[in-house]
């Protein structure tokens, strides 16, 4: 109560010649050192997820660069809600469930099989926990991905970027639902990305966790 925690951290890196992306999850508990932020905070090793409440979206940044040796230039934050909305743009978003998800916490009831989600529904399939794996957030992290990497295929497969109409209303989505660093603050700069990443194959779009211990 009274903490703003990130809870979910993707890094996202786009090859320069514009045919591979790879999205890596970093768990929100991993211990890390998490440098002198601006503006102050930082500056002490604990949890992932505390870097935003310590010293905001920069903090988590430079937590991150200094974790991966990346330099990032672009920098978003997006609450739960704001992923719910882009799934209702898109007109939901597939989901393969392998095993049913029974999570009372989210009051989320999914039997095994096909299920397009959007809005409440995916968000609690985003947030659940208790209803996959063995309740930690490690299990969470691979329904955040099979959810993102099936968005990313309905938006390729549908040929939503080369629609201008719908590139803006995602867009205009993002730009209204995120927290966005100076350098990405506009639909234009969004715009352009999504147009260097309409011709990635989506056989070459990796996601994968960063590799930590549990120990």
């Amino acid at each position: 109560p009274g903490s703003t925690l990130n809870d979910v951290n993707m890094l996202l890196h786009v090859s320069a010649d514009h045919k591979n992306a790879t999205v890596v999850s970093i768990p929100r508990d991993m211990v890390v050192h998490i440098p002198e932020c601006p503006g102050g905070g930082g500056g002490w090793t604990g949890p992932m997820n505390a870097t935003l409440n310590d010293g905001g979206l920069a903090c988590v940044v430079l937590t991150v660069e200094e974790l991966t040796g990346m330099k990032i230039p672009y920098a978003a934050l997006v609450t739960f809600d704001g992923v719910s909305d882009l799934s209702n743009v898109v007109g939901g978003v597939q989901v393969c469930v392998a095993t049913e998800i029974s999570d009372p916490y989210t009051d989320l009831y999914l039997k095994p099989g096909l299920h397009t989600l959007k809005g409440l529904d995916a968000l609690q399939y985003l947030r659940t926990r208790h209803g996959v794996g063995d309740g930690s957030d490690l299990g969470r992290i691979s329904n955040q991905q099979s959810f993102l990497s099936a968005l990313v295929r309905k938006v390729k497969d549908e040929n939503m970027l080369a629609n201008p109409v719908m590139i803006y209303g995602i867009g205009k989505s993002v730009v209204s639902n995120m927290t966005l660093s100076k350098s990405l603050a506009s639909a234009d700069t969004i715009v352009s990305m999504a147009m260097a990443f309409k011709d990635i194959d989506i056989s070459k779009i990796t996601f994968v966790q960063y590799p930590g211990s549990t120990g």
